[in-house]
């Protein structure tokens, strides 16, 4: 059996499909999403009744909530499901499934594997696990619903989102894959912009691949932030990673022209005097070239 709640709501198995349009209402959907999510333990009447009426519960509220139930059970005929799959007893309401694959489960399941792998340096492991948080956490989780438990419920997976995103930007930048390192932790940012790691890693993903006004805006967009909103000044390891970013992206720009000297000297003296006389001048003529374009040509910070 398979059952899907963050986008909509479905539950396949064999053959037999239930689809959200199917169900009562919101008052439907909720029960039913309520007791997929919590399935492992029973839900009491009191819970339910307490989301589907959160501005208060109605006079006869235990016969409407039987109601409700008794018509996602009829729901469930119609799709060929098993209506006792929903059991009640001792004032309580349970959803048993068996073995089954909900959405939700396989996406924290996977986070988790993806922080131990990321640990463990199996990079591209962690991120095809996390990669499988974010496919599912970033559908939406019942929509047009704002009952406590749901507004809960999409606290959690937003924030399974924001930390999917971290572990994808680390292990692209432990691979020197700084562009698809930048792309997730500027995703992430935009879903969490207090989150100061993930604005480390684009700082320094945005220097690696040659945007430095990139990194300084991002720098400086939450530096503003945390001046505007927190009064305070972001961390020490913030500025140092700034500083080192941009300290490590200027030496990269000193060897690249090095070797863009280098490169040109050789070409020079080989289409003059012949390929044998050419690697003869690259050690006589070049190397001291190139070292004082390094030396010369150096930025002053």
């Amino acid at each position: 059996m398979r059952i899907s709640v963050a986008g909509r709501l479905t539950i396949e198995n064999d053959g037999a499909f239930l689809g959200e349009r199917a169900l009562p209402g919101n008052q439907g959907r909720l029960a039913l999403a309520m007791l997929v999510v919590e399935r492992k333990h029973p839900v009491s009447r009191d819970q339910l009744a307490g989301e589907l009426w959160p501005d208060g519960l109605p006079r006869s509220w235990e016969t409407a909530l039987r109601a409700v139930i008794s018509k996602v059970r009829t729901a469930f005929a119609r799709a060929g499901l098993e209506p006792r799959m929903i059991d009640s007893a001792f004032g309580c309401y349970q959803l048993h499934t068996g073995d089954t694959s909900i959405d939700v489960e396989a996406a924290a399941h996977a986070l988790h594997a993806a922080e131990a792998q990321l640990q463990h340096g199996e990079f591209r492991e962690a991120a095809v696990n996390a990669t499988v948080t974010c496919i599912v956490c970033q559908r939406p989780f019942l929509r047009g619903l704002y009952n406590p438990w749901t507004l809960s419920q999409r606290d959690r997976l937003h924030d399974m989102h924001v930390t999917a995103r971290q572990i994808l930007a680390e292990a692209h930048a432990a691979v020197s894959d700084w562009t698809r390192s930048a792309q997730h932790a500027q995703r992430g940012v935009e879903l969490d912009p207090y989150r100061e790691a993930l604005h480390q890693h684009l700082i320094l993903a945005r220097a690696r691949t040659g945007d430095r006004m990139g990194a300084a805006h991002v720098f400086n967009r939450y530096r503003t932030l945390m001046r505007d909103e927190l009064g305070i000044e972001p961390t020490r390891e913030t500025v140092a990673v700034f500083d080192e970013a941009l300290s490590q992206t200027q030496d990269a720009d000193l060897n690249i022209a090095a070797e863009q000297q280098l490169h040109a000297g050789t070409f020079a003296d080989s289409g003059s005097s012949g390929a044998r006389r050419g690697t003869k001048a690259v050690s006589a003529k070049t190397r001291p070239r190139a070292a004082t374009a390094v030396t010369t040509s150096s930025p002053s910070r």
